[in-house]
């Protein structure tokens, strides 16, 4: 039977909200998805801030205020890294069960990096690659082979976890980056398979959309993100145009969401070195997000395997 879901997926750096209908077996289509950047990872003492925690529950209101106004959907939430390793998570999913009357369910990391590949397995036709999901939290590395996702990691490497620790200075001195180089290949050693002519690299989440987008502004046009393909050559050359400038002179960058400029550099290093240390030579990109893999779950019944 054919029924509406309400999705409320609480990332490390935004919080989007989904109204989908499901015919089970068949197809999902979403019929409404917004975002707010609520920053659930900004904390530099691991935990969910109260500021954070208020935009988040209020969005969320707003949210089901809205889709309750129609037939009464099936709700899901879920959360990932900055709520998984905050220490007072048991705060937000309590403030979810209490006045939302939601539960909320906080991913593991090996079930986000599943879902993450198994977005871009179904939306990209994936057969064999490596998937790397990067998010303000976290990042999740997931190996395929035959379309089937067969071993998964997840790392404290997050977009904005990894800006708050290392990059102080804006625009950043070469210290600060060599740092952070230094402490992504010390994360992923042992967890990156080996590329070469045989895999490709899959970027899945926010800084692999918006590398894509930066470069087809680059090209004068819009395009395709979906698919797009970046040599490490270009994936190099727009983070040099990302390191030499401030954040205020990112925001005004054609083709880079001013909201993502304080965040972005961080995340253009994190992918050029998974690149280079695991001898990718090229980054396909991945639209589709952690929810469309919970969504594809959802309509079809695959099992998150851990």
């Amino acid at each position: 039977m054919a029924e509406t879901l309400a999705l409320i997926d609480l990332g490390s750096n935004a919080a989007r909200f989904l109204l989908a209908h499901i015919d089970p077996g068949i197809r999902y289509r979403v019929l409404h998805a917004s975002r707010v950047q609520t920053r659930l990872a900004a904390s530099p003492a691991g935990r969910v801030s109260a500021a954070a925690l208020r935009l988040t529950l209020e969005s969320t209101r707003r949210f089901l205020r809205r889709v309750h106004d129609g037939a009464a959907p099936k709700v899901v939430a879920i959360a990932t890294a900055a709520v998984r390793d905050a220490v007072n998570r048991d705060h937000l999913i309590e403030a979810f069960r209490r006045t939302e009357g939601v539960e909320l369910r906080v991913l593991s990391g090996h079930e986000e990096a599943h879902l993450g590949a198994l977005a871009a397995i179904y939306t990209l036709k994936v057969q064999r690659a490596t998937v790397a999901d990067l998010g303000g939290g976290s990042l999740q590395l997931a190996r395929v082979r035959d379309a089937q996702v067969v071993q998964t990691a997840s790392l404290a490497l997050g977009t904005v976890r990894t800006t708050t620790r290392f990059l102080h200075s804006d625009p950043p001195t070469s210290k600060q980056v060599r740092a952070l180089r230094e402490e992504i290949r010390e994360q992923v050693l042992g967890h990156l398979p080996a590329g070469g002519q045989v895999d490709d690299l899959v970027g899945v989440g926010g800084t692999a959309r918006a590398l894509a987008r930066l470069h087809l502004a680059t090209r004068g046009g819009d395009g395709r993100r979906h698919g797009l393909r970046l040599a490490r050559a270009q994936v190099s050359a727009l983070r040099e145009l990302l390191e030499r400038r401030t954040v205020r002179e990112r925001r005004r960058l054609e083709g880079l969401d001013a909201k993502r400029a304080d965040i972005i550099l961080a995340g253009a290093i994190t992918i050029e070195e998974l690149m280079t240390f695991g001898d990718y030579p090229v980054l396909t990109v991945c639209s589709a997000r952690v929810h469309d893999g919970l969504l594809w779950q959802e309509t079809f019944g695959e099992r998150t395997r851990p």
